[in-house]
């Protein structure tokens, strides 16, 4: 918590700039307000609690290599095409990016020509807002032009968006913005959580008895298809005061945290770790040094992980479970 202290003058000064609403979508580095960043911190667990959850139950994939970890992106920044993009290639990984429609003229952003390279090489590309507005304090109009006018934007660019993820990690809780994503979606990524099962059994602090959007007396749900729980690993780098030490070990404890979840080929318990600007920066937050991320890369290659992108899960709808494509 000592680099958020330190920090919150510059938040602060920001803040004012802006006068109501902070949207992360110039050149700028990615803000999350103090009070909203001390709440993502705190509902993590402690790095030695990961894989502190209930038994998870029912398992929905199986595959002779346990070990599978989901990588995403946010907010088409330029140093995820420079330097995460090489890195993901030199391990032959793929991924998931989140593109904030409107932005891709801004300084500092990934630019069509980026994008379209992106995916020709086998990345994913899916929706992040049109502006990376606050969902939760939009009218239906303007829910309607963020969520449904950057599935439009997208499309009219070439790209079918079937994934969605909530700016700030806000509207997941919220059914007017849950149903405005379902009516343009087929799934949305939330955050929060290190670990995504995917018969939604494993929450202890949300407890489900599938992944259904609604309890059957019209309750929104915690997990659902609408609310695919991650880890933003920003929070984490911050928390360790960006120490490469810390923030390694910290890494490989929750791409493990699934061990006790997934045995005998069969995987319940899914890692999704999302990063937001790969960059030669270090100790700043949301910026990931590449030199680190190449580290957490080549852990994952070495040991053996399988790498998968968002598009590689599936949702049942008989079950209400999650199931991940493409895994052998």
């Amino acid at each position: 918590m000592i680099i958020l202290l330190l920090s919150r003058r510059r938040i602060f000064q920001d803040l004012l700039a802006t006068a109501v609403v902070i949207i992360t979508v110039t050149a700028l580095l990615p803000i999350i307000a103090y009070g909203e960043l001390q709440y993502l911190t705190n509902q993590l667990p402690p790095p030695n609690q990961y894989g502190a959850y209930i038994n998870a139950g029912i398992t929905s994939s199986s595959t002779t290599n346990n070990k599978v970890v989901i990588l995403s992106f946010d907010d088409n920044r330029k140093g995820d095409f420079t330097y995460a993009k090489p890195i993901l290639d030199k391990y032959g990984f793929k991924a998931t990016f989140f593109v904030i429609c409107g932005k891709t003229t801004d300084s500092g952003a990934m630019n069509w020509q980026d994008i379209a390279a992106m995916q020709k090489d086998g990345m994913d590309i899916e929706s992040h807002s049109m502006t990376h507005a606050h969902l939760n304090t939009l009218n239906q109009s303007q829910l309607n032009f963020e969520i449904g006018g950057s599935k439009q934007c997208l499309a009219s660019h070439g790209y079918n968006a079937t994934i969605f993820a909530y700016p700030y990690n806000e509207g997941s809780n919220n059914p007017v913005v849950v149903n405005t994503v379902a009516k343009y979606y087929d799934m949305a990524r939330s955050g929060t959580d290190p670990l995504m099962f995917l018969d939604c059994k494993g929450f202890m602090k949300h407890p489900q008895t599938d992944c259904r959007t609604y309890t059957p007396d019209g309750k929104l749900t915690y997990a659902n298809r609408y609310a695919i729980r991650s880890l933003s690993f920003d929070i984490i780098e911050i928390r360790d005061s960006f120490d490469n030490a810390t923030m390694f070990s910290d890494f490989t404890k929750i791409i493990n945290s699934q061990n006790s979840y997934n045995q005998g080929g069969k995987i319940n318990a899914v890692p999704l770790i999302t990063f937001h600007n790969v960059a030669l920066t270090t100790n700043h937050p949301y910026y990931t040094n590449a030199g680190l991320f190449d580290k957490f890369m080549k852990y994952l290659h070495d040991n053996g992980f399988k790498v998968l992108t968002l598009k590689q899960i599936g949702y049942d709808t008989r079950s209400n479970t999650f199931y991940l494509n493409g895994i052998s």
